[in-house]
């Protein structure tokens, strides 16, 4: 099994961030992190800063990205970094990074719409802020986008 990516992204790469989540890595976004906060927490925590900020680019333990559109910038990622996407692909929660935990159905009867709830079978939630997730069309869509990106 790979280990998990760690990364730690920085306040105007949101979009990145959260597609880093859904493709499996553990990845540290906080908008009230400026460069050298977000660079010094990273190190203490082994992350790898991804950014644009001009001023971390010749850090050793940076990915400075050049690409302006966020498929590009994914791309950039897996080159410098690369990790299989699919391996651990939305295992994460997309808002707070927490790992997914399975639940049983019968206890998100209540939490989904209707048609959700007997429409699928398997549900996860996030045991942070209770985010509950289930493998709908845009999981499918994610895929084939990930697919794209890694071929």
């Amino acid at each position: 099994m790979s280990e998990t990516p760690r990364f730690a992204v920085d306040r105007m790469l949101a979009r990145l961030a959260r597609w880093l989540r859904l493709m499996g890595a553990d990845v540290l976004f906080d908008p009230a992190l400026g460069g050298a906060a977000l660079l010094h927490r990273a190190r203490q925590e082994g992350r790898t800063v991804v950014t644009r900020d001009k001023r971390l680019r010749t850090a050793p333990d940076v990915i400075f990205l050049t690409a302006n559109l966020f498929r590009d910038q994914l791309r950039e990622v897996l080159a410098r970094k690369p990790f299989d996407p699919r391996a651990h692909a939305f295992t994460r929660c997309s808002e707070c990074n927490e790992p997914l935990q399975w639940l049983d159905r019968n206890l998100v009867a209540r939490r989904v719409p209707p048609f959700v709830f007997a429409s699928h079978d398997k549900f996860a939630c996030c045991p942070r802020c209770g985010k509950i997730y289930w493998d709908a069309t845009h999981v499918s869509r994610a895929l084939a986008e990930i697919r794209a990106l890694t071929s």
